[in-house]
């Protein structure tokens, strides 16, 4: 049962630093994140920064007050693919 936990933290540390990796490859690459229940909201480079507090990695939109966890967003590609939280 540990090793199952510790694995699955593994697996959710590596997913979450990989929209980090992806947000700053390039201003045209785009980030969809999850804001309410049925809410989403595109993130770039062109309308957002990264913020670190407290030891966590946040998305901050430059013209509003509004700050997305790195892991409530996921990569958006012009490919069909589901949205899965």
């Amino acid at each position: 049962m540990r090793l199952l936990i510790i694995f699955s933290l593994l697996f959710t540390v590596t997913y979450a630093f990989d929209v980090v990796s992806y947000f700053k490859e390039s201003p045209e690459n785009k980030l969809l994140c999850h804001i309410g229940q049925y809410s989403f909201k595109m993130v770039s480079q062109k309308n957002a920064k990264i913020e670190k507090i407290h030891e966590h990695i946040y998305f901050k939109l430059n013209n509003e007050n509004l700050y997305f966890l790195n892991n409530a967003c996921q990569t958006f590609k012009a490919e069909k693919e589901g949205v899965i939280f």
